[in-house]
């Protein structure tokens, strides 16, 4: 109970401070719940097509949806703001779907393979929003450092940090979705794919390009 609350509590203030460029939070929550809706509708196949799991996958369903349509509008040029509601909802809706996913596998006389399977979906989550994570807690540090409210606005964060080096606004987008990307479908098939090597050769090459893309900003040539 205590470990529900704090990744929710968690989640959406993560969510939150991340929306700070146009398509950001939306694009995050996308990525998120339909890597969370994978492994639910993976976890229906496991236990059976038993109905209690149902509920995770509709919910990642709904919300992969409901970002995905409003995407278009909210990428840069953004022409609608989803604001301090929208991004919370979105932390909410996956600290609903991922917890309501877990502790659905029996672990009694159960294997390795079955105790890491119940914490999956924790795994899953904590892959898919350790971008938002890391800044939350780097924005609370830095803050309190300095005596100031960990809430007080500030331009520190790590999207800020991509348009100082050099990316464009789309282009540091894109790159938080490439390291979501990575982290969230690495982690789903890890728990989905039976020989964990290829997934872990798979990961690794992506980190390694997402490094590369986000140290090495684009040259723009001269006009």
């Amino acid at each position: 109970m205590l470990l529900t609350v704090l990744l929710t509590v968690a989640l959406v203030n993560a969510m939150n401070f991340v929306d700070g460029l146009d398509g950001l939070a939306a694009g995050v929550g996308m990525i998120a719940a339909a890597a969370v809706g994978l492994f639910a509708i993976g976890l229906v196949g496991r236990v059976g097509n038993d109905p209690s799991v149902y509920s995770p996958a509709l919910i990642a369903a709904v919300l992969a949806g409901a970002c995905l349509g409003f995407l278009p509008h909210n990428f840069n040029p953004a022409r609608i703001f989803m604001g301090d509601s929208g991004s919370m909802l979105i932390g909410l809706l996956l600290a609903a779907a991922t917890t309501s996913a877990s502790g659905k596998i029996s672990i009694i006389g159960a294997g390795p393979r079955d105790v890491l399977a119940l914490f999956a979906p924790l795994i899953v989550l904590a892959a898919v929003v350790f971008v938002p994570l890391l800044d939350l807690l780097m924005a609370v540090v830095r803050r309190t450092r300095k005596g100031m409210s960990p809430f007080a606005p500030d331009k520190m964060h790590l999207h800020h940090r991509l348009l100082e080096i050099g990316h464009s606004q789309r282009r540091a987008v894109l790159l938080i979705y490439l390291w979501a990307g990575v982290l969230a479908f690495g982690a789903v098939a890890l728990a989905l794919i039976d020989d964990p090597f290829i997934v872990l050769w798979a990961v690794g090459i992506g980190l390694v390009v997402a490094v590369l893309a986000s140290a090495i900003p684009r040259v723009r040539a001269p006009r």
